[in-house]
């Protein structure tokens, strides 16, 4: 930037007295109007309401009055955030996990099985694989997990509705279901076939689908780059800190991670302190409890390993920045995305027409309505594919994209699967279809349930995706 004016005689009298400071080489500097028209290159370290201390190339500082300013490098320091430039100073270095860990929440990881992730988790003790699926507004069983797992499934006499149409459904008595910390008690949860529809003899994929009626409750992060999703444990049945389950970001209930032991205990705090061989930990509530680093499972003795100065800064000065801020501190674009009952949906264009997508984490491709993409200068061949998921399989045409768009990704030619959406239900569909996790994991896809938000970053990806089923 250019100075609009010279500062006064005044302020070139403060920047000619300067006390030494530190970390110079680590800030970023801007250019503030100076004496003569002459920028001077600084770096806003802190501010009050009457003054702001900058920090110089030479790496010395100086406090100066907001009122000795031009207007310009007024209104910058009054937009500046401590919090925000701690964090890029100090601990841009953190990844995704470390900062929602370091939060409170519990990470797991998940797989790929072509686009669609799953995770582990246990149905009434018995563990079993779930399909991460923001598409289903409510989370499913399959009726033979149901059984295995001892839980009373009752009479085929609800119906649900999927990709091809629709399926019989039971209500069933889960006394209990769980996902590492987070425990949910005395559920009634829907059960179905969940191979309904597959080729002969294929079984399904999944034990279970996590819905989104759970994730919303536990304040799901998905993140694509990370292969993790996470969860808080505090909003669940079983409260694990009083008072967390109405935490907001800053409050000191969110400011503890978990950690656990080779025995199956369980400490929620943070580092204190750590030798090579013992950490301290800080718990909830103020007091103090060591353990050696070779008692803690291997994720957290990992963690212990990697805790750095970086991480202890974050939670004393950035404590209060949303998961919105950070990632945005990251470069990653983002959307309010609009929820309707449980499901999530998102504006877009469809070859430069103003359009929405439902995303779905459980579908492996995108998928089109047909109608839509028909009426928005798709190219759509013949009915001889299939797609598969609940209500059985439906017939789809392979589909080419010219021109597809998300907040600032574009994705051209690409060809993916298009069939009827609207299969036994009534009324028109007011989304084009279902963006699926092929882009999602394209685009680095990160997707919170607290924030009511979806963050993409387009880095370079295949020339063209393959046709993949939609489920």
């Amino acid at each position: 930037m250019k100075p609009s004016r010279a500062l006064s005689a005044a302020l070139l009298l403060l920047f000619s007295s300067l006390a030494p400071a530190q970390d110079a080489s680590e800030a970023e500097y801007r250019d503030f109007a100076g004496p003569n028209g002459k920028p001077i290159q600084a770096v806003v370290v802190d501010k009050s309401d009457t003054e702001v201390i900058l920090l110089l190339k030479n790496g010395k500082r100086t406090t100066v009055p907001l009122d000795k300013l031009i207007p310009m490098d007024r209104e910058y320091v009054s937009s500046w955030n401590k919090e925000k430039a701690i964090f890029l100073q100090k601990c841009r270095g953190l990844s995704i996990r470390q900062l929602l860990e370091l939060r409170g929440y519990e990470s797991f990881p998940f797989t790929f099985e072509s686009n669609s992730i799953f995770m582990n988790g246990k149905l009434n003790g018995t563990a079993g694989k779930f399909l991460i699926d923001t598409g289903a507004g409510t989370s499913l069983i399959n009726t033979d997990f149901a059984k295995l797992a001892k839980c009373e499934v009752g009479p085929m006499d609800q119906v649900i509705y999927g990709v091809a149409g629709q399926a019989p459904a039971a209500w069933c008595d889960v006394p209990n279901i769980s996902f590492g910390e987070a425990v949910f008690k005395g559920r009634k949860i829907l059960a179905t076939d969940l191979s309904n529809g597959l080729p002969q003899g294929q079984k399904a994929r999944q034990d279970a689908i996590l819905g989104a009626d759970i994730m919303s409750q536990l304040d799901a992060v998905i993140s694509y780059p990370e292969r993790r999703i996470f969860l808080r444990p505090d909003k669940s049945d079983e409260e694990a800190v009083a008072g967390a389950s109405d935490a907001t970001e800053g409050d000191e209930a969110m400011s503890f991670r978990i950690f656990k032991t080779k025995d199956n205990q369980t400490h929620r705090g943070n580092i204190a302190s750590k030798t090579p061989t013992v950490v301290t930990l800080t718990l909830v509530g103020g007091k103090t409890l060591q353990i050696p680093v070779s008692k803690l499972v291997p994720g957290d003795a990992e963690y212990v390993a990697n805790w750095s100065e970086a991480g202890a800064l974050f939670l004393k000065y950035c404590g209060s920045l949303t998961i919105h801020e950070l990632l945005q501190l990251r470069q990653y674009q983002s959307f309010q995305y609009e929820r309707r009952g449980n499901h999530i949906f998102v504006d877009g264009t469809l070859n430069d027409n103003d359009v929405t997508y439902m995303i779905d984490t459980g579908a492996d491709g995108t998928c089109l309505h047909v109608d839509a993409a028909r009426k928005y200068g798709c190219q759509v061949g013949e009915m001889d594919k299939w797609v598969y998921g609940i209500g059985g399989k439906a017939p789809a045409a392979e589909t080419l994209i010219p021109k597809l768009t998300m907040g600032e990704a574009v994705m051209t030619n690409r060809k993916i699967l298009s069939c009827d959406l609207n299969r036994d239900r009534e009324g028109e569909m007011d989304y084009v279809g279902l963006f699926g996790a092929d882009f999602m994991r394209e685009l680095d896809a990160v997707i919170t349930y607290r924030e009511n938000r979806v963050f993409l970053i387009q880095r370079k990806g295949p020339a063209n995706a393959p046709v993949a089923p939609a489920k």
